[in-house]
């Protein structure tokens, strides 16, 4: 099950928009609606559907954007049959639609990341100062351990720090630490990038500025 799905199940949205809920959340909705099938026109089709909506709702066509994850089929009390496709414009959407199983590790990282920056001081400004790649090597070196778990390993041979940060845990800590390494050089790299645009914006601008005088 997805984060999404088990946050549509709470009481809390119940008899709610569908794309009330999801858009504040950073998602692009897409619905379609078909009728369900007519007693009189349709008798084999409500047969079918009286005896199994979810089966029947499943078999149907709808056409969902490129782009675009299925995200529910329901009917309502107006008699339709509804298709909802989403698309993430957001971080917080794309990790909505991770699966449940997805999500625990994401946060497991997450948290260690969070540690990292909280408790050893390793703040975006910190990261900044590191040579490119610096931060993704150690986190290499952590996921190469990672099946180890390894606790007293000597630091690997051209570990970027000193030796007192190397700090091997279980197998599973290992790559935690890993994904949060990776990650800090991810964000590294998003900022360098936004710099970069941010001074040719600031170039653009003065030129256009100039041009007009």
């Amino acid at each position: 099950m997805r984060l999404i799905d088990q946050l549509l199940e709470h009481p809390l949205f119940e008899e709610q928009c569908v794309k009330r809920i999801l858009e504040p959340l950073g998602f692009e909705v897409h619905v379609e609606c078909q009728e369900t099938p007519d007693r009189d026109e349709e008798p084999e089709n409500t047969e079918r559907f009286e005896a199994s909506p979810e089966a029947y709702m499943a078999a149907l066509t709808f056409e969902v954007p490129e782009g675009f994850t299925e995200l529910a089929r329901f009917d309502t009390e107006d008699c339709e049959i509804v298709m909802v496709a989403v698309k993430p414009t957001t971080a917080l959407a794309e990790l909505l639609l991770a699966q449940e199983e997805t999500a625990t590790p994401l946060a497991a990282i997450a948290t260690e990341r969070r540690r990292q920056v909280e408790s050893e001081g390793w703040t975006p400004e910190h990261d900044n100062s590191h040579a490119p790649g610096i931060l993704a090597t150690a986190g290499a070196f952590y996921a190469m351990h990672g099946l180890k778990g390894m606790e007293c390993a000597p630091p690997p041979a051209f570990w970027p720090w000193h030796d007192s940060w190397w700090k091997p845990g279980t197998a599973r800590r290992n790559l935690e630490k890993a994904g949060a390494l990776t990650l800090a050089e991810i964000e590294r790299l998003q900022r360098q990038a936004e710099d970069v645009e941010e001074q040719m914006h600031e170039i653009r601008q003065r030129t256009t500025d100039g041009s007009e005088h």
